[in-house]
């Protein structure tokens, strides 16, 4: 043991005083040789022959020289540190070839490390709860309602708690919509102008369901979730700070939301929210107690729950679906087919971002290939340059594991340089997505550079020399001579490069071929008809407090006035309002039953929006049969219009107007109402989705609070909306006007992922195609200067340049067709994945496979054309003289 301490100790000095021991070394070499030469010219020899004679008979003195380094030092550090110093002069000796690798590697790392942040956020990074592991969300489904993932009934979730041995405890919340959002809406008064607030209604034991302590004051009781005990509310630390400048009297502070005082009980950590970032508070539902046990037809609840120790999920969703039976057996009327979907919080709020995350990242991982086959290709056509300066160091005595270690080593240094300019693009891109996409990723997902992120971008700087070093290295280091000629190894080096040409190709047209159908999707989204006008209209919502607005007729007669009062604005042509605007789903979903229909024959998920009479004339959706509503339309009246949906799927072609229908089954005691109207279509849920069955009320029959105005008016935006703020306020200085969008907003927030993940995706597909097309010229060129001779014998014998250029050419596109084909089996296997993700278009669609095969083939062929140019200008003379 002290044995190999001491050697190690020993070399490690060495390593240190390296320059002292070295000028030892020499000295003793030098003493050695000396005295050869003195015995050599005692005998007789001259100096010179003397002094030749010793050297000879001492043998290789370099070679000796790095024995005795390796012996006494650690011959890895030493020969690493030497070939990095080599590596360095080499780059500084060829810095175009060092900048365009570095700027080619920077870009590939940087877009695999913003996508690598992305995917982080989204689908590893785990919820900033206690045990996040441990949460899952309970929703419902049914077949028969068409339900994979739905949300609640307060009764049944009331049953499952009560229920369950697998659960610690089940919390429901409501105030998101399907995007996210929070639709749980109240005004701060009484601190100056009236101002909106996000909220979230919850469950009491919410926050001990998620083990979330406060940063100050307390969370809810299970007892305030009900009506009576309501009164409270959970303030988010960024409301706590930019909304009451951090009082540090907050908690026990009354405050005013929509016209009811409030006492503030909690603030949360800076860290913490739930189920998003929009969340400003959360207060309790405020729900009678009796009639939350018996709610079995509204389902409005989103659920979490966490697991007990040792529960597994398949174990909760076995239990969960056994107590989904026994309920269904109990009530069958509310219950029938009513099943339970348990599945991971973490995965359900990632599960919309998943899909285009994935192919995001496959698109990123073909560019990153593409990347290093390029710059593989860099390094042979360099690494034949340098055959000569190779042939001299084997001639010396480097093996060819040495001169591959050097070539690699090179490479690392290159994706060290490339490793940290790509870290810094990449370190931009999450501000970048949030202010151009700020809609493409989960609310509750933040990109960050963290130190995860940085060891994804070590682990791929380390990975990539040996992408795109080992071939080059493996191809160069063959030499085994000094020649003056290297066609050996220049054949040796096409064949690779053309290899690495037909690999970059396939690769380009992979993304091409993907990028092509997600644009192709994309423009037959934006051609969609969406069954209303969106020029010239902006919409908004309004909430009527239920302070000064407390029941149904009021809030009916209070949107009546709003409507009159911007219908007088100067420049508005119609004004119409609606509980859910076009594209923006609907209000509510009921059962219904057709006049005449036999007593166990009725519909399932009837949409509901509750409308103004001018709504439809406002956003452009026509009348097919029948009339609009009028003013004169009360609650009394019981009339109705369908869109076309329902009178194709309920009627089947026979004509609605004058029908009747009931919101409810056979023998529900509803009143039946009269269709007496049928306009068209207006898109629901999104562009690519048809249109369901709906049916329209008038809010006098059907009040909903908040309800979304519609104002069109060739007037600028900005006035129109100044306007509008005005005129509100004319009525109730404490009414205040949110969610305003421009109706071509709202289309195009509809289809805003789409066109994120054909942007992105286009954007890799045309990297890609640069860099194929630089491969391309990079193996030509260098075929046209390493046969220059041949080329100038063909001109001298007669050969025509046009001859020339076409066998130039044909050699240039002999790697570029065979990638091709292999592209297109790939991308034939890979573009399946994205079937889901295209509208209007197949993944195996003709039109777009020739369209990227002939985009990629006239780009082939412009890298082509240079190169061949030049063979076909060659001056036979200069080319033979040269030679």
């Amino acid at each position: 043991m002290l044995t190999r301490l001491f050697v190690v100790v020993s070399r490690l000095r060495a390593i240190v005083d390296r320059r002292h021991l070295d000028d030892d070394f020499e000295a003793e070499v030098a003493t050695h040789l000396a005295m050869l030469a003195e015995d050599n010219v005692r005998r007789g020899m001259s100096r010179a022959e003397a002094t030749r004679a010793a050297a000879l008979r001492f043998g290789g003195a370099l070679q000796l020289r790095e024995r005795h380094r390796d012996d006494r030092g650690f011959p890895v550090v030493d020969t690493t540190r030497q070939d990095v110093r080599y590596a360095l002069r080499s780059l500084r000796r060829n810095p175009a070839f060092a900048t365009v690798a570095i700027l080619t590697l920077a870009i590939g790392i940087a877009a695999a490390t913003a996508m690598f942040t992305v995917a982080h956020a989204v689908l590893l990074r785990p919820l900033p709860f206690a045990e996040p592991d441990r949460l899952v969300e309970i929703s419902e489904v049914n077949p028969l309602k068409g339900w994979t993932h739905s949300v609640v009934a307060p009764a049944n979730l009331a049953d499952w708690r009560a229920r369950n041995t697998v659960f610690t405890d089940i919390a429901g919340y409501i105030g998101l919509d399907d995007r996210g959002a929070s639709e749980y809406r109240v005004f701060l008064s009484g601190a100056g102008e009236t101002q909106p607030l996000n909220g979230i209604a919850v469950m009491g034991n919410l926050f001990d369901v998620l083990r979330a302590a406060p940063l100050a004051g307390r969370t809810f009781t299970f007892d305030e979730t009900f009506k009576g005990h309501d009164r409270v509310v959970v303030l988010s630390h960024g409301t706590w700070q930019s909304i009451f400048g951090g009082d540090p009297q907050i908690v026990g502070r009354t405050i005013v939301l929509s016209g009811e005082s409030v006492t503030v009980i909690g603030v949360m950590p800076p860290d913490f929210f739930f189920p998003n970032k929009t969340a400003q508070f959360w207060a309790p539902i405020g729900v009678e107690p009796d009639l939350f046990v018996k709610m079995r037809g509204p389902h409005w609840m989103h659920t979490v729950a966490r697991l007990r120790p040792g529960v597994t999920v398949a174990q909760a969703r076995d239990q969960m679906t056994a107590i989904a039976a026994d309920l269904e057996r109990t009530f069958p009327d509310s219950n029938r087919k009513m099943g339970v979907r348990v599945e991971p919080l973490h995965g359900i709020m990632a599960a919309d971002a998943r899909p285009t995350v994935l192919i995001l990242a496959a698109a990123v991982g073909i560019l990153f290939l593409i990347v290093c086959t390029n710059i593989a290709s860099l390094q042979l056509g360099r690494g034949v340059g340098r055959a000569r300066e190779l042939a001299v160091r084997r001639a010396l005595g480097a093996g060819r594991g040495r001169i591959v270690r050097q070539l690699l080593t090179e490479g690392l240094v290159l994706s060290i340089a490339g490793t940290a300019a790509g870290v810094l693009l990449a370190s931009l891109a999450p501000a970048v997505l949030v202010q151009v996409a700020p809609h493409a990723l989960p609310p509750f997902a933040t990109p960050r550079v963290d130190r995860v992120v940085l060891l994804f971008a070590v682990a791929l700087g380390l990975a990539a020399p040996v992408v795109f070093g080992l071939l080059p290295a493996l191809t160069t280091s063959r030499a085994e001579r000094l020649s003056m000629r290297t066609e050996t190894t220049s054949r040796q080096a096409t064949r690779a490069r053309e290899v690495l040409v037909a690999l970059e190709v396939g690769l380009a047209v992979v993304l091409v071929v993907g990028s092509a159908l997600l644009a192709r999707s994309l423009l037959r989204l934006q051609q969609v008809d969406p069954g209303f006008r969106p020029d010239h209209a902006i919409s908004f919502k309004v909430y009527l407090p239920r302070a000064r607005y407390p029941d149904d007729a009021v809030q009916a007669r209070g949107f009546a006035e709003i409507e009159r009062r911007l219908r007088g604005l100067a420049g508005v042509q119609a004004v119409g309002a609606a509980s859910a605007i076009a594209l923006r789903g609907s209000t509510f979903t009921t059962t219904a039953t057709v006049e005449g229909r036999a007593p166990d024959d009725y519909e399932q998920e009837l949409r509901h929006k509750s409308i103004t009479p001018d709504y439809f004339r406002t956003m452009g959706i026509r009348l097919v049969g029948g009339r609009f509503f009028t003013d004169h339309d009360g609650p009394d009246d019981h009339v109705t219009i369908v869109n076309e949906a329902l009178a194709r799927s309920y009627f089947h072609g026979a004509d609605a107007v004058g029908r009747r229908i009931k919101f409810g089954r056979p023998k529900d005691d509803e009143p039946w109402v009269t269709i007496v109207g049928v306009v068209t279509d207006e898109k629901q849920d999104g562009l690519d989705q048809d249109a369901r069955p709906a049916v329209y009320s008038t809010v006098a029959a059907s009040t909903q609070n908040p309800e979304t105005y519609v104002v069109r008016s060739p007037l600028a935006d900005a006035g129109v909306i100044e306007a509008v703020r005005r005129g509100i306020r004319g009525i109730d200085p404490e009414l205040a006007i949110t969610d305003v969008a421009p109706l071509t907003d709202v289309v195009s927030l509809s289809i805003a992922s789409e066109r994120f993940r054909a942007v992105l995706i286009s954007g890799f597909a045309l990297v890609a195609l640069g860099l194929a097309a630089l491969g391309i010229y990079g193996v030509l060129a260098y075929v046209v200067s390493q046969r220059t001779r041949e080329l100038g014998i063909r001109l001298a014998l007669g050969a025509h340049p046009r001859e020339l250029f076409a066998m130039v050419v044909g050699q240039g596109l002999r790697p570029v067709a065979a990638g091709m084909a292999a592209g297109v089996l790939g991308a034939a296997g890979l573009t399946s994945i994205v079937r889901s993700m295209l509208y209007g278009v197949r993944p195996g669609d003709p039109v777009t496979y020739a369209a990227a095969i002939g985009v990629l083939l006239a780009i082939a062929l412009a890298a082509c054309a240079a190169p061949a140019l030049r063979a076909t200008r060659i001056d036979p003379l200069i080319a033979l003289h040269e030679d």
